[in-house]
């Protein structure tokens, strides 16, 4: 017996079902890709020699390590002592910009470039001003290269692809790396910390805004182009009112992370508070340990609350 035919409205919510949500696809493909990525997974836990039962009979450890470290001793931030005032200068002298003599003016320079930035103090600010230059020139560098290596305002082929090249070639160097690279050739302190962040900020937000550049609505740069605009004139008017909010986050976003690298790059004598902290643990200075460690959470937080709230301000 022949089957009433399937009502047209029926046919066509059937249809619209399956457009909406098509059936999943099963087979092989779907099972072999499922198996690898099983066995690839596997695979980088064993190679990560995870031990969970380890972890499980080392948490005594950790408890007795941070034991240590409590409570955090902040003697030397508050304590007059520890920042070595010279005796034949008074705090006026010292912290204004007085007129002094000429063995005065020496003192003075000798304890703000060599004493103070070994204080916790010190090395604070010391960071924070090494993230601030490192950024501010890497943004200066990585504006025009942002250009040179977007597909869709670079003047030519050969200059993407060489910019392009040279960008993920620095950007794979660690920040460590050329920290070591930069206390060789100027030696200790805050000038290599500041060249390293420099040149890999300069890298990451290269990339960053090339990739922003290449997202911006054509049409806009077409209509700017028909009214005969120069390249220039391009990049002003119908590029650069559309990366502009990227621009800022991205830039933002390098200044909290380069706070944190710049505490990094302490560890080998690159400036920052990264170096008292290293010996803090080094001499087994728990508590002085923890306290600095809290005094670098709470310059990221201030620095983060910061930049959210200029990011508010200008975004």
């Amino acid at each position: 017996m022949a089957q009433p035919p399937e009502p047209k409205s029926d046919r066509i919510e059937q249809d619209i079902l399956d457009e909406i949500a098509p059936p999943p696809k099963k087979g092989l493909s779907s099972f072999l890709l499922l198996a690898a990525f099983l066995l690839v997974l596997g695979w980088a836990f064993e190679g990560a020699k995870l031990r969970p039962g380890e972890l499980f009979y080392g948490i005594p450890e950790i408890g007795i390590t941070i034991g240590r470290m409590l409570p955090p001793d902040f003697t030397k931030v508050t304590d007059r002592g520890s920042y070595y005032f010279p005796e034949n200068l008074s705090p006026a002298e010292l912290l204004l910009p007085l007129p002094l003599s000429a063995e005065k003016g020496r003192i003075k320079d000798r304890w703000w470039d060599n004493t103070f930035p070994q204080t916790i103090v010190g090395a604070t600010i010391e960071t924070v001003q090494m993230a601030l230059a490192g950024t501010f020139l890497a943004l200066l560098v990585a504006f025009p290269v942002g250009f040179l290596a977007a597909r869709n305002t670079t003047p030519h082929p050969l200059v993407y692809y060489g910019t392009r090249l040279v960008l993920n070639f620095l950007r794979t160097v660690p920040d460590l790396a050329l920290g070591l690279v930069f206390v060789a050739a100027v030696g200790l302190g805050a000038f290599a910390g500041t060249l390293a962040l420099f040149v890999h900020t300069t890298t990451v937000l290269g990339k960053l805004l090339s990739e922003s550049v290449e997202n911006i609505d054509e049409g806009v740069v077409e209509a700017i182009r028909a009214t005969g605009a120069s390249y220039g004139q391009v990049l002003t008017f119908a590029v650069l009112p559309q990366i502009l909010p990227d621009l800022i986050s991205f830039t933002l976003y390098r200044l909290e992370t380069n706070i944190r690298a710049a505490s990094v790059l302490g560890l080998i004598g690159a400036g920052g508070i990264g170096y008292l902290m290293n010996t803090s643990f080094r001499t087994f200075q728990y508590q002085e340990a923890s306290a600095i460690v809290l005094v670098l959470i709470v310059l990221v937080m201030v620095v983060d609350y910061a930049s959210y709230r200029l990011r508010q301000l200008v975004v």
